[in-house]
């Protein structure tokens, strides 16, 4: 009763449009006020504190700066050159590029958000050029970006792995098959999509124009191998890493690209500041909600019902993302990350479902929402790119999302396809 009296609150702010952020603060402070007034009020800035006192979330605001160091240096568009060099000749043509370049640039950016603002400001018009409805290209972007917060290195895991106490750079090695799979089934559905629409293909890029566009692009390309190399060589944690990686592509558009001057560098740490600041928000006010569901031994009691209701782990892990997956529809991917999290985890370990499996899927499944309607926060992204509606699309996201749907329930059933690598590493 009481978890269904929060969750009610909640829905009701948000039924009124009112901020995740505000919405979720102000369910924690009446639920406080009206069923739990023998509690005093300090709870609440000490549950604040405690969630932004990690140092693990100290790679956020760092993977955000290596973002919009790469969008404001002109990497972006470098990248974009190089992938339709080479993969614009092959079925699916401009969609296909949109896609390879957004792989690229997941493997620095550690968002979808990220992602889609990053490439698809170059790609969307150009596939629209190619004769891609809008609808259709910021929906080829859409399901693209989503791989920004599933393939290393992930702000997602690195919110999981700080609350349910999981290594960061486990989970970003295990990131790495489940981002290559859905990129290769991703390019299957564009290239059906394309070759059945009729869509037109690059003609093949000389070689002289691979090679430029390779110089071009490999200054850049250095980043994701600074960044995991560094990691996985036990050399960096996942913040130094970060650190090491926003230094590296602010030098290299500074002083190789020649696209940022000093002049620019304040614009830049302010957005950075802005979306790290929204980001800690959002954390910060959900950790409070998140306590309030463990105090009232939610955590405790879920794990009870499901495990005495479930025979098997595939049961459970079937279960799981599918109640991630309508969760996604609603709330954004870092707020349920906090607010889930504490109950799903004891479960996961009560079930005896390897914690680093466990994380990836539950970041995946969740990730997979900001691509969803009505709240997935990357469709407006890709919508207002391609100048269309959110409906429109919604509608050009379906077959694309069968597909990651699908991708994410089978991979809940393999955990041997997630756990390979990082087992092969050491992890």
């Amino acid at each position: 009763m009481s978890a269904a009296l929060l969750v009610s609150l909640m829905g009701l702010f948000l039924a009124g449009r009112v901020q995740i952020a505000f919405a979720l603060g102000l369910a924690s402070l009446c639920y406080l006020l009206l069923f739990l007034p023998h509690l005093s009020l300090d709870v609440v800035p000490q549950q604040m504190f405690a969630a932004a006192d990690s140092f693990a979330l100290t790679a956020i605001p760092f993977f955000v700066l290596v973002g919009e160091a790469m969008n404001a240096g002109g990497i972006s568009r470098r990248l974009v050159d190089f992938a339709r060099a080479l993969v614009g000749r092959f079925p699916g043509g401009m969609g296909i590029v949109e896609l390879f370049a957004s792989i690229i640039f997941a493997s620095f950016s550690g968002s979808a958000v990220a992602n889609a603002a990053g490439t698809g400001s170059i790609t969307i018009p150009g596939m629209i050029r190619s004769g891609y409805p809008p609808g259709m290209a910021a929906a080829v972007e859409s399901s693209s970006s989503s791989l920004g917060a599933i393939i290393p290195p992930s702000i997602p895991m690195i919110v999981y792995g700080s609350i349910a106490g999981v290594s960061v750079g486990g989970l970003f090695v295990a990131g790495y098959v489940p981002g290559i799979l859905f990129g290769l089934a991703l390019a299957i559905v564009i290239g059906g999509i394309a070759h059945r629409r009729g869509f037109p293909l690059d003609e093949p890029a000389p070689l002289r124009e691979i090679g430029r566009s390779a110089r071009e692009a490999v200054p850049a390309l250095m980043a994701p191998v600074i960044i995991m190399g560094g990691i996985l060589g036990g050399i960096m944690t996942p913040t130094e890493a970060g650190a090491v990686g926003a230094l590296y592509s602010l030098l290299i558009a500074m002083f190789l690209y020649r696209e940022i001057r000093v002049s620019d560098l304040p614009r830049i740490f302010l957005n950075t500041a802005a979306v790290t600041g929204v980001v800690m928000l959002v954390m910060t006010v959900a950790a409070v909600f998140s306590w309030i569901l463990t105090f009232e031994r939610v955590p405790t009691r879920a794990a009870e019902f499901f495990l005495s209701g479930v025979s098997s782990q595939q049961l459970l892990m079937i279960g799981v993302v599918l109640f991630l997956i309508v969760v996604g529809c609603f709330i954004d991917t870092i707020s349920a990350l906090i607010i889930l999290t504490p109950v799903l985890a004891p479960m996961a370990a009560a079930a005896a479902i390897d914690p680093l499996f466990f994380g990836v899927i539950v970041s995946v499944a969740l990730t997979l929402g900001a691509c969803t309607p009505p709240v997935g926060v990357v469709l407006f992204v890709t919508a207002s790119i391609a100048k269309t509606t959110v409906e429109d699309v919604s509608r050009a996201m379906v077959p694309f999302l069968v597909v990651l749907f699908g991708g994410t329930i089978a991979l809940a059933l393999l955990p041997d396809v997630v756990l390979w690598l990082p087992r092969l590493v050491g992890y």
